[in-house]
């Protein structure tokens, strides 16, 4: 289980790195497993893997990283690798449910502003 997420985080970390972000893994996931920033936006993100098709969340750990994030001055970001689906990111400010699929969240793309929803152009 902690392979499957050390993994995911790396991977994250690359995506990030190839955007323009400077990335620092927390390892042991003190706050957040992730924080990075381009000089101008900085992400507090919390990463989960699964095989399943729907992730629930505990209250406790989406408090965690949106109070870290405030303290940092960061966006809270739950970023969900569905395993042989894809990955969806959730700013978790805007959470209204504690589960997730991959049907739900935004690309990286969209919450970093890069690219427009479809809904929006």
């Amino acid at each position: 289980m902690y392979r499957k997420g050390a993994s995911a985080e790396r991977e994250l970390i690359r995506k990030l790195e190839n955007l323009g972000f400077a990335v620092v893994r927390s390892a042991g996931s003190k706050k957040v497993d992730i924080v990075a920033g381009n000089g101008s936006m900085y992400l507090c993100i919390e990463v989960k893997a699964t095989r399943k098709t729907k992730l629930y969340l505990r209250k406790e750990d989406v408090e965690r990283v949106v109070e870290f994030a405030k303290k940092f001055g960061g966006k809270p970001i739950l970023a969900v690798k569905f395993i042989g689906v894809g990955w969806r990111f959730v700013v978790l400010d805007n959470v209204s449910s504690l589960s997730i699929s991959p049907d739900d969240g935004e690309p990286l793309e969209v919450i970093l502003g890069v690219q427009k929803k479809l809904l929006e152009v």
